[in-house]
């Protein structure tokens, strides 16, 4: 979660120093499991303006796409708002020092508005991508 606040942080600094006024004021909503692929931890988060909450009609979901012959544990730290995990061991079997991942994230809701997913790893390795709600996203990362 702390390496999520210093990715946050740095794209908002940025924003402000480039005089970008639109994300003035926005409180954030952030869904965050955290997923544990042979030994290597990944942060993955959602992130979107709170405003929106009102309108999410299901849970978040995440979907996790693994090697067949990894091992995981997901942890999944409270939330302002629900969310599921699914992993699949679907992905061919692969090395346990190099290993990749797939997540697909979903935000359902009855309104339209941007998303953010993020992956933060150990060493500030942090990967991002943009999305919107109802439309689903996917990152493929490698855990090493």
């Amino acid at each position: 979660m702390g390496r999520f606040l210093i990715a946050l942080s740095t794209v908002l600094l940025s924003s402000v120093l480039t005089g970008s006024s639109a994300m003035a004021g926005t409180q954030w909503c952030v869904v965050d499991p955290i997923i544990v692929v042979n030994s290597h931890p990944s942060d993955v988060e959602v992130v979107f303006d709170e405003t929106y909450v009102p309108t999410l009609s299901a849970p978040v979901s995440f979907r996790f796409h693994v090697p067949s012959n990894a091992k995981v544990t997901v942890m999944m730290p409270p939330s302002p708002v629900a969310y599921t995990v699914q992993v699949m061991y679907d992905r061919p079997a692969a090395s346990p020092s190099s290993t990749t991942v797939t997540v697909d994230s979903l935000v359902t809701s009855t309104a339209s508005f941007p998303t953010q997913t993020v992956i933060s790893m150990a060493h500030a390795t942090v990967f991002s991508v943009a999305g919107s709600a109802n439309v689903p996203t996917s990152i493929t990362y490698a855990v090493k």
